[in-house]
């Protein structure tokens, strides 16, 4: 080769390994760069029992046997996974410098304890996954400050219970994973509190047997509640929910829809019930779901009768694309196996539907509660119209008034503005059948603070003479009324006798009258109430004058058994010899007769009135004395001041009884 060729080659070469040592120099540094470094604590360099990606952006430290969270986690850490370790329990402070960090799964640990601020500093946390660890409680301490929390996984945990508030930290969750949480016995009415930006919410094999309170979700689309215990679906179960598309409910024992249980979710696109025990639906039941394309039946005993005709009608005319997959026919038994969309109305003779109960006219007073019957059978569609044109169903949520299962219009507090017609609208696939009611409702409100409920009953009875006038008897107070009477009046009742006129006054208690009441019933029993009270009046008067009649004629009978005549009659026997007087009657005179004091047992005393000489013919003189109220008589010789004289013949007092046994007396 020439010298002039080995000049032009030889700088070829160098500019060749210029070139290769350029694109060398980065590559080694990069290397350097991403390569651990034993011994070094840098904590930008990756935990040696992980590996770390993209610029140490992702940590992956699964199935490693850790205990706890590892150090020297990489700041700038935006994705790290700690799954299916042996973690039990998640300290304070533990993330607080992964301030980049948004998704932090935790599961299929053996997490048993988050302590309070075991987040804090994971300020762009977006998805939180706690699934399959052994947390018994809703750790809603450790939630604090994660305002970017987007999604949360704690299903398969033995949560017993969802405490109200239980995620009110995290008002920018959207989905919720709560399935699987077999433990579970309670979740509180204000559980879901705050969660008003959530989108999906799983229920899922929890084992609930009452449907928990979902109104709080109001962004809610899609709802996974199935393999639960759900016998029955009731109105108001989705109250609040206006948003949700999506509802699966399979698997959860449901025998029973109730009428208008769908009426809230009117944007509903997909439905899936089957897997369950439902047999019939209520007419009309899928009527709210205009925007309904997926409707999943199957699995289902379904009895094929005039039940069943409308919601075969309805799914051939708004479900036609899944027809095959609605089910089939289980009975009867000629019906078996055949699809829903292939029963038709000719199949069976239907009638329209008979309202067993209808709505009777109801008058009420103001702020009480009334209902108006319409039971009809279980099947059929029931709405009410108001007096305001307003027609409610089971599904209407009314502040006052509400549509019992069994058709009844129910009021909690009737207000005079609800007095109207009120017209029970019953309907299946035969025809209509309708019942209208007049509620009068009244504000007449009755002052009952000034009623009294006893009556005193005062008889004043006069007689011509005073001696005659009996004592006046003490008030007798009636028994006490049950009924509370609307309107007392104050009767003067005149009884009239052939002896002596007598005037029975009944004063009653003042009482303040309020405004008539409107109401019929009530005017009804009021007339009852105050006839009842007259007559029991009249009554205890007539008793009371027949008793004073009773005692006058008692009386004046006594006074006529009083008169006694006394009659002394001459004896032919003759009188023994009386002894000599003794000194103290010597004074007195000889021809003296003076009569000994005869005194009765109740201590009413015979009193002589004439004393009497010794001759003959003063004997046939009268012997006149004044007897007063004797009944027998008891003979008393007083010695020490009457004495007898001298006794010409003996004599013998003589009382006359009438019918009474004469007792006679020999002196």
């Amino acid at each position: 080769m020439s010298p002039l060729g080995q000049v032009s080659v030889q700088p070829t070469w160098n500019a060749a390994l210029l070139t290769v040592l350029s694109l060398m120099v980065p590559a080694l540094s990069m290397c350097q760069s991403t390569g651990p470094a034993p011994g070094s604590s840098n904590p930008q360099n990756c935990p040696g029992v992980c590996s770390c990606t993209n610029q140490l952006s992702k940590v992956v430290c699964t199935r490693r046997g850790l205990i706890r969270v590892p150090p020297n986690i990489p700041t700038n850490t935006r994705y790290l996974n700690l799954m299916e370790n042996s973690i039990e329990t998640i300290q304070a402070d533990t993330f607080r410098h992964l301030h980049h960090l948004e998704v932090l799964q935790l599961g299929r640990n053996a997490i048993r304890q988050i302590e309070v601020g075991a987040f804090n500093g994971l300020t762009s946390l977006n998805t939180l996954e706690l699934f399959d660890n052994r947390l018994t409680v809703i750790p809603s301490g450790a939630f604090e400050y994660l305002s970017k929390l987007r999604e949360l996984w704690l299903r398969n945990n033995p949560i017993e219970s969802i405490p109200s508030y239980a995620f009110n930290r995290v008002p920018s969750l959207m989905r919720l994973d709560l399935g699987e949480l077999r433990k579970l016995e309670y979740i509180s009415d204000g559980a879901f509190e705050g969660l008003q930006n959530l989108k999906y919410l799983n229920l899922g094999m929890c084992n609930l047997r009452e449907f928990p309170h979902l109104s709080p979700l109001v962004g809610l689309e899609e709802l996974e509640i199935s393999e639960n215990v759900f016998p029955e679906l009731k109105p108001g179960a989705f109250r609040g929910l206006k948003n949700l598309r999506k509802l699966w409910i399979m698997n959860s024992v449901i025998t029973t829809i109730e009428r208008n249980a769908f009426d809230d979710i009117t944007a509903l696109v997909e439905l899936n019930l089957a897997h369950n025990n439902l047999s019939s639906l209520p007419h009309n039941l899928f009527t709210p779901l205009q925007y309904l394309v997926e409707l999943h039946l199957h699995h289902n005993p379904w009895r094929c009768d005039c039940d069943v005709v409308w919601l075969s009608w309805w799914l051939r005319e708004y479900i036609p694309t899944n027809s095959t997959c609605c089910g089939r026919c289980h009975t009867p038994a000629h019906m078996k196996g055949r699809y829903l969309v292939e029963v038709d109305q000719t199949t069976f003779q239907c009638s329209a539907p008979f309202i067993l109960d209808a709505p009777r006219d109801l008058n009420i007073s103001a702020a009480r509660v009334a209902e108006l019957k319409c039971r009809t059978a279980a099947m059929s569609s029931v709405r009410w119209l108001l007096p305001n044109g307003t027609v409610l169903t089971h599904g209407s949520a009314h502040p006052r008034i509400s549509v019992l299962n069994d058709g009844t219009l129910n009021f909690s507090n009737v207000l005079p503005s609800d007095t109207g017609v009120y017209t029970c609208m019953v309907s299946n696939m035969a025809g209509n059948s309708n019942a209208s009611a007049y509620l009068n409702v009244s504000n007449a409100e009755l002052n009952t603070s000034n009623l009294s409920y006893f009556t005193t009953i005062t008889v004043e009875s006069s007689e011509p003479t005073a001696k005659e006038t009996p004592k006046p008897k003490p008030t007798v107070p009636a028994s006490p009324s049950v009924f509370q009477p609307v309107f007392i009046s104050t009767p003067t009742v005149l009884f009239q006798n052939t002896q002596t006129p007598r005037q029975v006054s009944i004063p009653t208690a003042r009482v303040s009258i309020g405004p008539a009441a409107s109401l019929d019933e009530v005017m009804k029993t009021t007339k009852i109430i105050i006839g009842c009270f007259v007559a029991v009046t009249l009554l205890a008067a007539a008793m009371l004058i027949a008793f004073y009649k009773l005692r006058k004629r008692h009386q004046q009978r006594s006074t006529v058994a009083a008169a006694r005549t006394i009659e002394i009659i001459q004896m032919e026997e003759e009188v023994p010899p009386v002894p000599p007087p003794t000194s103290r009657s010597s004074g007195s005179d000889d021809t003296g007769l003076v009569l000994p004091t005869l005194v009765e047992h109740n201590s009413n005393t015979f009193k002589p009135g004439y004393v009497s000489s010794s001759s003959s013919s003063s004997r046939q003189g009268g012997y006149g004395a004044h007897w007063t109220q004797n009944n027998s008589l008891h003979r008393s010789v007083r010695q020490h001041h009457s004495h007898i004289n001298t006794i010409a013949d003996p004599y013998i007092i003589k009382t006359t009884h009438g019918k009474e046994k004469v007792q006679e007396t020999q002196i």
